[in-house]
């Protein structure tokens, strides 16, 4: 019993790490090479996250359905993939399907005041749960080419650290494919 609980809580933390390296990816990739012209995603997706980096502090006084909702349709098709491809959805897949449908809120609250937030989300973030404003303020200083995993406070000096996402740049570039510059780099 104690094993399965051990096993269980490890595959939460691995999960957990692994859905905030993929809010970085998508998030990298709207900020270096998304742009508002693309079908379905530049209007729905890009459009809002160009504003966003222009204002930082407007998401603050968006709804949950306007921030989440194409996260919630990017999600539903991940569910179905999942189910068409191997029949079921295990709790693994659930567990990263309702913590992914919400980053954009907690992406939201490391841009809001304490006071703006419930008390439980002050707590989780002074405890290193999610992401912290100060944490996530190093994104929009200049230049705005890091910290772009919006979950947690840990993989972002990591991937900084070894320059991850100036990497994935450079070797997109090699085989012609640039970043949009339309967020500063």
């Amino acid at each position: 019993m104690l094993e399965s609980i051990v096993t269980v809580a490890i595959q939460v933390v691995g999960l957990y790490f692994l859905l905030d390296f993929v809010t970085g990816v998508v998030h990298f990739w709207m900020d270096r090479y998304g742009r508002e012209d693309m079908p379905i995603v530049g209007k729905a997706v890009i459009e809002i996250n160009t504003w966003h980096h222009e204002n930082p502090r407007k998401m603050t006084t968006r709804s949950y359905w306007y921030l989440c909702r194409s996260t919630w349709v990017g999600v539903a098709f991940m569910l179905l993939a999942v189910f068409l491809i191997t029949g079921t959805v295990s709790w693994r897949w659930w567990f990263i399907a309702v913590l992914g449908v919400n980053a954009n809120i907690v992406h939201q609250w490391a841009h809001m005041f304490p006071n703006e937030k419930p008390a439980v989300v002050n707590w989780l973030q002074k405890v290193g749960v999610i992401q912290r404003p100060q944490n996530h303020a190093r994104h929009h200083t200049k230049p705005e080419t890091r910290a772009y995993c919006t979950y947690t406070p840990w993989l972002n000096p990591f991937l900084d650290r070894i320059r991850f996402w100036f990497t994935i740049e450079a070797i997109l570039a090699r085989v012609n494919i640039y970043t949009t510059d339309r967020i500063d780099g």
